[in-house]
C-alpha cells in the first residue's frame, strides 16, 4: 500500500530562541534605563554667597564641635527642641521648617542626630548648603 509518511525533520528551535532574547537583552540595555538621563547630571542645588540674615527663621547653625546656635544664639543640644517650641508658641503656628545650616565637615551621625531629635518632636527640617570656593593649588 501507501509507504508510510515520511517524517520531516523538525529543528531545534532552543538556539534561535536564546539568540533573540540575548539581543533583546542587548538592546534595551543600550536603548533605555530604568532612570532619567537627565537626573543623573542634576546638582544639589547650592549657593555661592549666602548672607545668614536673609534665611528663613528660625535658623539652628550647627558647627564642626558640635555647638549648635539658634537664630544667631548659642544654644544646648537639650534645649533645641524646647527653644524651637517657644519660637513656634510666639509665632502662633504649629511648626515652621526650621532651616539647618552645618558645616560640610561635620560628621553625618551629629548632624543626623540633631535632625532626628527635631523631627522625633514634629518639626520640620529644611536643610541650607553653601558652596565652598575651589581652590587650585600651584596657582599665584
Amino acid at each position: 500500500m501507501f509507504p508510510p509518511p515520511r517524517q520531516r525533520w523538525r529543528g531545534d528551535f532552543i538556539l534561535p530562541m536564546i539568540n533573540i532574547a540575548f539581543l533583546l537583552l542587548l538592546f534595551f540595555l543600550t536603548a533605555g534605563s530604568l532612570a532619567n538621563r537627565n537626573e543623573a547630571h542634576s546638582r544639589v542645588p547650592v549657593t555661592a554667597t549666602l548672607p545668614l540674615e536673609r534665611l528663613p527663621r528660625p535658623l539652628l547653625l550647627i558647627q564642626t564641635d558640635g555647638s549648635l546656635e539658634l537664630d544667631g544664639v548659642p544654644v544646648a543640644p537639650s534645649d533645641v527642641v524646647p527653644k524651637l517650641q517657644e519660637i513656634f508658641a510666639a509665632s502662633r503656628l504649629d511648626s515652621l521648617p526650621v532651616s539647618v545650616l552645618a558645616d560640610p565637615t561635620m560628621r553625618a551621625s551629629d548632624l543626623l542626630a540633631v535632625v532626628d531629635m527635631m523631627r522625633a518632636a514634629g518639626i520640620g527640617v529644611r536643610l541650607v548648603t553653601l558652596r565652598r570656593e575651589a581652590t587650585t593649588e600651584g596657582a599665584s
